[in-house]
């Protein structure tokens, strides 16, 4: 799973691209990540499940709402996220400014 999240920062969260998406399993699976700046994650379809690992706190987002994963709460935390249901999930993250 660890060599998962090391390709998406490598694939989707470096520069140049002011903008990352992932496409999520759509088996349900959980897919692990790590954030290395504070962003905005967009759901694009479905509903996506987020939660940091060994928080109780878990967050749902559907279709066309957003969560902001600011540094104070979220930065440098391994996260877990997957979707929910049969369709097709895509997290879209842009850079907080």
């Amino acid at each position: 799973m660890e060599r998962h999240t090391a390709d998406f920062y490598r694939e989707h969260m470096k520069p140049p691209s002011p903008t990352a998406s992932l496409v999520l399993p759509a088996d349900g699976r959980a897919v692990p990540l790590r954030l290395r700046r504070p962003v905005r994650l967009h759901a694009i379809g479905g509903r996506a499940w987020i939660t940091r690992v060994g928080c109780p706190d878990d967050h749902w987002i559907e279709a066309g709402q957003t969560l902001e994963l600011a540094p104070s709460r979220w930065f440098g935390w391994r996260l877990m996220v997957s979707g929910d249901g049969a369709s097709a999930v895509t997290l879209k993250a842009e850079p907080l400014a």
